[in-house]
């Protein structure tokens, strides 16, 4: 299983935002297409992959919202669409409990988990990797069958993320020398692993 972990900072956590004004939800575009480029290859969604969005924006972070390639049913393939999808997940999670998992839909579900938790629970199931511009090139490096990329929207990830990664045993991964979009490194990504 390939999983993606992607660290939402200022995505909203309220099911209040306006579809049509992804940027004004703490830019849920960018969470949006992450999904899509995990997800989707031509007129099929990927059944080796999984993605995790962690929202950490206001008002109640974090709430995280998982798809599951496997199980998912009518996965739109537009940023809309999938936005859709988070704010009905969100509606779900009002009032969740810290360890409750609410399905939301089939290969769909929400839940209040950390980044931190989450990586966590990966790293004691195979390799995590964390996507980083003075990372070890991706095309040096052998995978697992079962791997965890981690990486963050345009904001990043502070310091304190950074050696908590560290210490959790995540290794830096460069996937080339430019500062890409955070939708464009999970392509990359895909690519290189499809080619091996």
């Amino acid at each position: 299983m390939r999983t993606f972990i992607l660290r939402a900072r200022k995505s909203s956590t309220s099911p209040s935002f306006d579809l049509n004004d992804l940027p004004n939800a703490g830019n849920m575009q960018i969470a949006a297409a992450c999904v899509i480029n995990a997800l989707w290859v031509s007129n099929n969604v990927r059944q080796d992959t999984e993605i995790h969005v962690v929202l950490e924006g206001p008002p109640t972070p974090p709430r995280t919202v998982t798809f599951v390639g496997k199980d998912i049913q009518g996965l739109p393939f537009d940023e809309r669409g999938v936005a859709w999808l988070v704010q009905k997940a969100l509606k779900k999670a009002f009032g969740i409990a810290k360890a409750d998992v609410k399905q939301v839909s089939p290969g769909i579900t929400v839940s209040s988990s950390s980044f931190e938790s989450l990586v966590k629970y990966h790293a004691e199931k195979g390799p995590v990797y964390y996507l980083h511009g003075k990372g070890k090139d991706i095309r040096e490096t052998d995978f697992a069958e079962n791997v965890t990329f981690v990486f963050g929207d345009y904001i990043g990830m502070p310091a304190k993320s950074e050696s908590f990664l560290e210490n959790a045993g995540a290794e830096r991964l460069s996937i080339g020398p430019e500062t890409l979009f955070a939708s464009q490194c999970v392509t990359i990504v895909h690519n290189e692993m499809d080619r091996r």
